[in-house]
């Protein structure tokens, strides 16, 4: 599978090819992405359904390289007629049907970053109803949500619901528990347990190529969707994700932290094919198949036999290449 990153040059129209080169170059464009912030970008979107499918090329049958979750604004590159050619904000770029998002203005990108916000930031799947009420009805549904889902706050009830809007302009409302005013969430302190926690709510969920929502996802996936839950937004693949941080060697595994990043692979080439969530005494939560626990400790009853290469740590390198706070990143806020 071909996944394509793209540096800023690139996303100005120089050609990725003439880029190419290793993962921490990847990494570093990552930054260099961040650190351009919005200035020269004048054709946007923002995500308006829960998780739509992101290809390689404009058609369905094309393969299926990323997601993005409700609310997540999005760079145009291109516009075709059905497809258009967008930048996510890890830098990922691919064809993304033109029915899954709505396209915005300079101007109503930066009323969108000033406006009030709200995250999902319960683990688990809920609704956007036309009124408020009993949370488990199946009349009256907007939409649903997953988490790291954004909506506008419009207005809040006094039993706890939430008026909010959705990107096209459906609005609905939701309750207020599910919820996370989006400036807390993304200037959170880095919080391990919560990252396991979230990487443990999806146990048994599917693993699906290219995937990264709750529904159903891949390896780096899950890695993403936890993190993005505490509010860091990490590269894409495994074999990006494996150059950023601070490395720690295999033999070195019993001084991981709960919330290190594991990367499996060819021990051979030192290739990296799979990566897993640190919890503790060589424990780990992954998505192979299905999302799952594991080991890395040979004497445990859930070892696997897949290489360990290395792990790294992503606490206290925010900032660093690939590693971005959402709070740091211009696409959600006005700086």
């Amino acid at each position: 599978m071909k996944r394509i990153v793209i540096c800023l040059l690139c996303a100005l129209g120089v050609s990725a090819a003439m880029f190419a080169g290793t993962k921490e170059d990847d990494a570093r464009a990552s930054r260099e992405l961040v650190e351009a912030g919005t200035d020269g970008i004048t054709d946007w979107a923002i995500v308006k359904i829960p998780a739509a499918s992101i290809r390689t090329s404009g058609r369905h049958s094309a393969e299926m390289s990323t997601q993005a979750v409700l609310g997540t604004p999005v760079r145009v590159i291109e516009k075709g007629d059905s497809w258009w050619n967008v930048q996510t904000p890890d830098g990922y770029t691919g064809w993304i049907p033109s029915s899954s998002v709505a396209g915005k203005s300079a101007a109503e990108m930066k009323a969108w970053r000033s406006a009030p916000k709200l995250v999902v930031t319960s683990p688990f799947q809920m609704r956007v109803y036309e009124t408020p009420g009993d949370d488990s009805r199946v009349d009256g549904v907007v939409t649903d949500l997953v988490n790291g889902c954004i909506v506008e706050l419009k207005e809040q009830t006094p039993d706890g619901f939430c008026k909010v809007a959705l990107p096209d302009g459906r609005s609905g409302y939701i309750n207020g528990k599910y919820m996370t005013a989006i400036a807390d969430w993304a200037d959170q302190p880095f919080d391990a347990d919560g990252i396991i926690r979230m990487a443990s709510s999806m146990m048994g969920t599917p693993y699906l190529w290219g995937g990264t929502s709750t529904k159903a996802l891949d390896c780096s996936g899950l890695a993403k969707v936890s993190y993005y839950n505490n509010g860091r937004i990490l590269m894409r693949d495994a074999s990006q994700q494996a150059v950023t941080g601070r490395r720690i060697e295999a033999k070195d595994w019993p001084t991981c932290r709960k919330g290190d990043l594991l990367f499996f692979g060819n021990a051979d080439t030192g290739r990296v094919t799979h990566v897993a969530i640190y919890d503790r005494d060589g424990g780990y939560v992954h998505s192979s198949g299905r999302v799952k626990y594991n080991s890395v400790d040979p004497k445990s009853d859930l070892y696997l036999s897949t290489p360990f290469l290395h792990a790294v740590r992503i606490d206290g390198y925010e900032g660093t290449p690939g590693i971005t706070k959402v709070i740091d990143h211009p696409w959600y806020f006005n700086k």
